[in-house]
């Protein structure tokens, strides 16, 4: 017969080619750990990168992690205490502030306590030398008064007596310049309407700098009638303020209200520490200098409480700090080392206890993912209860897609028999129409009737190839655009009475089943529709078959000749497949293009192992 005489050709054609049984027989006693591999690549090809590895499972924020949301929720627990920490080292630091400028203003004022009891002392020596009259007139005992009070007071270099022009009429030591009228301290020191201290000044009798203490005199009517004037020794000031405060223990100093020095413990500090002092306005602030060695001081300033006066007290920075800025930097260091502490614990603790167990169990998934059911996650025997309590359910849902799976096989493996047996059966029962329409076509005569018999036997040829395609594929949901056109050429040249010959050049795709029958019968009405041309006593076509882009693209070319219009069965059998079919000639050549949608169909997965294994 005609289905006969097309398979053994075929045969001969591929004699080395497996049948679809064999592989799948093939397949199901080949399955190993690789074919697990190779199904779960495709998986992950189909699910956008595999298991866990889609877009979704990127961090969308910058808190889309279980670690950062943790040091963040840790970060905020820990800023109010951390707040608190801060406060409490700034206050501390306004505290010692304070305590430092009281302590630098009492011995401020303490040391210059004795400054003021001696310049009391002067203003009282001169109110008490205003009184006597030989002084006040500078008679003749006058001189020997003053001597006698310069001599009493240590601190007073000399004392004189100054008429209202300015000029000196007394003087407790004899002196070459007796002329004041000219000198600052003169002018005004006689605007004042009592006592008053002048600056700095050089003494010529005692050839000593002195501050000079005046004390106006006036008649009943306040009319200028002259002055007693004192001049308070600098050295000894000097003296008595380095015993009182050493040097070494701080450094003080006693300014005018025009910032000139008077003075000092140490002039040497002094003028390299407050030269930058507010004396016309002290505020009482502290500030901080660095002497020529380096070191940083910090002094006070404060008023003096006479003629415009301000003392200054400066001390070391270490030494009257103390402790105190080592508790405060503690108090700002402590929070943030308490931060990078817990930081760094819950860094490897999240690592360590979560995320550890997470990508293992991530693993484990993936295993399952591959098709690998028996597989035992016994590393997490060693994790935490929670972590046990999720592996044990992923294992049982393991185990149930197991079984469910293997309840699925067992269905489809059924259904695929039972397809498999009905396209059998069809075969055979086309098969049987074929016997029987040859043996009552036998008495036919040659002729246009003789034709039509033969073609008709061919269509239901070609409908018995494609079941007979459709029972030996390893699934029964797809044929291979190959092998089916492969099988129509062989049998469409065993049961034509032309010259004809066809060549195929198809690709390996696969297609649904669907579209196997329409295709194959539109294929052979092509085929049967060309005729030789004049002159011509062979027919040669050539078939390709290709799918791009869900395209079936169906090509047939050929020197030959064909009706203006496909015949009406191919044009039907096109456009239940969806597509058209455009005729053309290139040259001498006749072509016929066919342009079908084709859904795109994956090549059956092998499946994967089930044997038990343990990590």
């Amino acid at each position: 017969m005609d289905l006969e005489r097309a398979q053994s050709a075929k045969s001969r054609e591929g004699g080395s080619r497996e049948t679809s049984r064999e592989r799948l027989w093939r397949g199901a006693s080949g399955r190993d750990a690789g074919s697990g591999d190779a199904a779960g690549a495709r998986d992950g090809a189909r699910d956008g990168g595999g298991l866990f590895g889609s877009a979704g499972a990127r961090p969308r924020t910058l808190f889309d992690s279980v670690r950062r949301r943790l040091i963040l929720m840790v970060l905020l627990a820990l800023a109010p205490i951390a707040a608190l920490n801060i406060v409490q080292g700034v206050m501390q630091l306004s505290a010692a502030e304070e305590d430092a400028r009281q302590n630098l203003l009492r011995h401020a004022l303490a040391a210059a306590a004795a400054q003021q009891n001696v310049i009391a002392s002067a203003e009282n020596v001169l109110y008490a030398l205003q009184n006597v009259e030989e002084v006040r007139s500078a008679g003749p005992s006058c001189r020997a008064t003053l001597r006698g009070a310069t001599i009493s007071l240590p601190f007073v270099a000399n004392i004189g007596v100054i008429d209202a022009a300015g000029r000196v009429t007394c003087s407790a030591l004899p002196t070459t310049d007796t002329d004041m009228s000219d000198d600052a301290w003169w002018l005004s020191a006689v605007r004042q309407p009592g006592f008053s201290l002048s600056g700095r000044v050089r003494s010529t009798a005692a050839n000593r700098d002195v501050l000079v203490g005046l004390l106006p005199l006036r008649d009943a009517s306040g009319r200028l009638e002259g002055g007693l004037a004192l001049g308070i020794e600098i050295g000894w000031l000097d003296n008595l303020l380095r015993q009182q405060v050493p040097p070494t223990d701080g450094v003080v100093a006693v300014f005018s209200a025009s910032g000139e020095e008077l003075v000092s413990n140490s002039r040497t500090l002094s003028g390299a520490l407050f030269q930058a002092a507010p004396f016309a306005t002290p505020d009482n602030a502290l500030r901080e200098s660095t002497d020529p060695s380096g070191r940083r001081w910090t002094y006070a300033t404060t008023p003096l409480g006479r003629e415009g006066m301000v003392v200054a007290y400066a001390s070391p920075s270490d030494s009257l700090f103390g402790w105190t800025l080592v508790t405060v930097a503690a108090s700002f260091a402590l929070p943030a080392l308490v931060m990078v502490a817990s930081l760094i614990a819950l860094w490897v603790a999240v690592d360590r206890i979560v995320l550890r167990w997470l990508l293992y169990l991530r693993r484990v998934t993936a295993v399952y993912a591959q098709g690998h059911y028996g597989f035992r996650p016994t590393r997490l025997d060693s994790a935490p209860s929670e972590f046990r309590m999720l592996g044990q359910s992923v294992e049982h849902m393991a185990y149930a897609v197991r079984q469910r799976d293997a309840r699925l096989r067992e269905n489809l493996a059924e259904k695929t028999a039972l397809v498999r047996e009905i396209h059998h059966r069809i075969k055979n029962s086309l098969q049987v129409v074929v016997s029987l329409l040859s043996l009552y076509g036998g008495g036919i005569g040659k002729g246009e009737d003789r034709k039509r018999f033969d073609q008709l036997r061919t269509r239901v040829n070609t409908l018995a190839l494609v079941h007979r395609i459709l029972y030996e594929a390893s699934d029964g949901s797809q044929v291979r655009l190959s092998e089916l056109l492969g099988e129509l050429a062989s049998l469409i040249e065993g049961s034509s009475d032309k010259h004809l010959r066809l060549m195929v050049e198809a690709e390996e795709t696969r297609l649904p089943t669907d579209m196997a029958v329409p295709l194959a019968l539109m294929v052979v009405e092509l085929v049967l529709g060309l005729s030789l041309r004049p002159g011509s006593t062979s027919l040669g076509v050539l078939i390709t078959g290709s799918v791009e882009a869900d395209r079936l693209r169906l090509v047939l070319t050929g020197a030959a000749d064909a009706p203006e219009e496909p015949s009406g069965l191919a044009g039907g059998f096109a456009t239940q497949l969806g597509g058209t079919l455009t005729r053309d000639h290139s040259g001498d050549a006749l072509v016929i293009v066919g342009d079908f949608p084709c859904p795109s169909i994956a090549s059956p997965d092998t499946t994967a192992p089930e044997g038990a294994s343990r990590a």
